[in-house]
């Protein structure tokens, strides 16, 4: 059944009341019921690693253990669950761990849905691991669960690859509604302006609500420091999703200004409202790393494309071998040292420099890290020691961190802009199809599809439209594509039906991310590379690597320009994404096909071309008009350079 929208304000009262006033749709989720046979009701068991036992819950309640001795073993108890399509939920368990241990994120709680055997998507709270502090509320919240979805369960898990003791009790699972507005975000960079157009953008929940856009009225309202109300603006556009208007900044006074969307039933009966800030000024302050109005990143003045690796330590000799490399910069989880960020710029290199991990409770935080004033102090520190380091490209803020934690990661990006107005900060999510509810937490984001060989090649141009898309077009999109093979984290026969990507699925989906967007491409990964020598040796991996980052630098000129296109238009199924620039009198166009199979498309340029040179790929057939006709292989993006205008 889809949520229906007769019921939603009701549903929306009860939500603002309380979670726990709504009906719990897991079955027997405290364990306590048993059939004759000693069997848990509605879950099964997982032996001998999970099992249900007495007295192992909270309060010597009944309760599910898992102790498990091999990190070979990854099998979970789940349920599947009666729920509305359409809807979103909260879902949380409770947890307690004793010494376990692992590369992941400890004992948590996933909702999971499915098309028959297809997977359709997933939501997966942070876990908890090591020995901890009793017993512990693990939760988060779905998006709206697709309407084609058969399947829906729950599962209280730990993670693959750990081993040591975990206890769960008290699931729960209640329909949520999130609010109407989830957040306002302006175009320009940090919030700033002097002159030109400027939208402003509000994320909605619409669709996720059982609302639509009919039955609502929204105003943007642009107000003083004091409160006062100087423009109220009616968006130009308002979809299940957003909400967007555009004025002149110069028609503002000079001064700081809070800039709130309003959203109201038409009959009056509810409303949602989010807001930001605004800052008009008289010229736009000078920095020295800063993200401009085409979303290009300016460095010193000049543009700049990040063409960069993950790694995980920075070494010597590592970093030898990288630098002769076609990269331009890295970006380490182990955070950089004074003398590791004076290597790197020795050898040309950029430092996205990570400070992902500082935030007290998650799971890869600093063992004397416990408060917010212990994340303050860290952050203080690091930007002291490297926010003037020539080195130093941006702040890695957040890895795929979970949208429970949004306040925490907004608060963190307003103290990132408060200590280091020279650097923008970056973030990366799996959660791509949520971007839009981030906004308040990065100046760049970036998505991280990694589908092979699980999922088509594909998957990198769906997760970059939606990044690009739920982002308003308004954001700097840094993404990662996939190098590496999923072997470097499985273990025995898991690890065999892994494999890492050809040259020309690497090719492929690097240049999928650019044709929907990309404004900088970050690999994962270089230390991966190391892993799957055994059978992968690093040398052949790494010549594909730059083999394929070659090509890429190879038309970073091109990729930064920002001369005026000619009027363009493309007749292709939806598969198909193309993207061009202007240099001089030359067009240089790009087109990629995110389908399993060939598709062909067709290019129209107003004002007509000549000279037709293909950069790479199939040529495509040349038309009366001034049309190109591709065929287009899903391995095979094709770039064409024509000199524009008639012969």
């Amino acid at each position: 059944m889809i949520c229906n929208r007769n019921v939603w304000l009701a549903v929306i009262a009860a939500a603002f009341v309380c979670h726990g006033g709504q009906e719990n749709l897991v079955r027997n989720p405290g364990f306590e019921q048993t059939e004759p046979s000693g069997a848990t009701v509605a879950w099964p068991e997982r032996k001998p690693v999970y099992r249900f036992a007495d007295g192992a819950g909270r309060e010597g309640s009944r309760g599910l253990v898992f102790e498990n001795s091999d990190p070979k073993f990854y099998s979970f108890p789940s349920q599947a669950l009666d729920l509305q399509r359409g809807c979103c939920y909260a879902y949380e368990v409770w947890v307690r761990t004793e010494n376990l241990v692992g590369e992941e994120s400890g004992a948590a709680v996933c909702m999971e849905w499915y098309d028959g055997s297809k997977y359709l998507g997933g939501a997966y709270a942070e876990g908890v691991r090591g020995t901890s502090e009793g017993w512990q509320r693990v939760h988060g919240f779905t998006r709206a669960i697709p309407t084609n979805a058969t399947r829906v369960s729950i599962s209280p898990y730990v993670r693959r690859g750990m081993t040591g003791k975990a206890w769960f009790d008290d699931l729960k699972v209640t329909r949520y509604v999130p609010p109407l507005v989830r957040a306002v975000s302006v175009s320009t960079y940090r919030h700033v302006a002097a002159e030109g157009p400027v939208s402003f953008h509000a994320a909605l929940t619409l669709d996720e609500s059982g609302v639509v856009p009919s039955e609502v009225k929204g105003l943007f309202s642009i107000e003083t420091s004091d409160g006062q109300t100087v423009k109220r603006l009616e968006p130009a556009t308002l979809t299940e999703r957003h909400a967007a208007c555009t004025l002149d900044a110069r028609t503002l006074p000079v001064g700081t200004y809070t800039v709130r969307f309003t959203l109201n039933m038409r009959d009056g009966t509810s409303r949602g409202s989010a807001q930001t800030h605004f800052l008009r000024v008289d010229r736009l302050p000078e920095r020295r790393v800063f993200i401009d109005p085409h979303r290009r990143l300016i460095v010193d003045g000049q543009p700049f494309f990040p063409l960069g690796m993950y790694w995980g330590g920075v070494k010597e000799k590592e970093l030898g071998i990288y630098a002769k490399g076609p990269f331009n910069c890295l970006m380490p989880y182990g955070s950089p040292t004074t003398n590791q960020m004076d290597a790197c710029h020795a050898r040309g290199l950029k430092v996205i420099y990570s400070i992902k991990d500082y935030y007290s409770g998650t799971r890869w935080a600093p063992a004397h890290m416990k408060t917010e004033a212990d994340e303050v102090a860290e952050i203080q520190r690091r930007v002291a020691l490297h926010g003037k380091h020539p080195a130093l490209l941006a702040w890695y803020i957040n890895d795929e961190l979970p949208l429970a934690m949004v306040d925490r990661l907004a608060a963190r990006q307003r103290l990132m802009e408060k200590l280091d107005p020279d650097h923008p900060t970056w973030v990366v999510l799996y959660q791509h199809d949520q971007v839009d509810a981030y906004l308040p937490t990065f100046d760049v984001i970036g998505t991280d599809p990694y589908p092979l060989p699980a999922k088509p090649v594909g998957t990198a141009l769906l997760w970059t439209r939606n990044t690009r898309d739920l982002s308003f077009g308004t954001r700097a999109m840094w993404q990662v594509p996939q190098v590496f093979d999923w072997g470097a984290y499985r273990k025995g026969e898991a690890r065999e039906k892994t494999r890492a990507p050809t040259l020309a699925e690497m090719r492929a989906m690097a240049w999928q991310c650019v044709a929907a967007g990309a404004n900088g491409l970050v690999f994962y990964s270089f230390f991966d590379l190391f892993k799957m020598h055994d059978r992968d040796p690093f040398e052949r991996r790494w010549a594909d690597v730059c083999a394929m980052g070659e090509e890429l630098k190879r038309y970073i000129p091109v990729m930064l320009s920002i001369e005026p296109l000619p009027q363009l238009t493309c007749k292709a199924p939806a598969s198909v994404e193309t993207r061009a620039w202007r240099v001089g009198s030359h067009l240089y166009l790009l087109a990629v096909n995110g389908d399993t199979a060939a598709a062909d498309a067709e290019v129209s340029i107003a004002g007509g071309f000549s000279e037709l040179h293909a950069e790479f790929g199939q040529v495509p057939k040349v038309l009366d008009g001034g049309r190109l006709a591709f065929c287009l292989d899903p391995l095979d993006p094709v770039m064409v350079r024509v000199k524009l205008g008639k012969r």
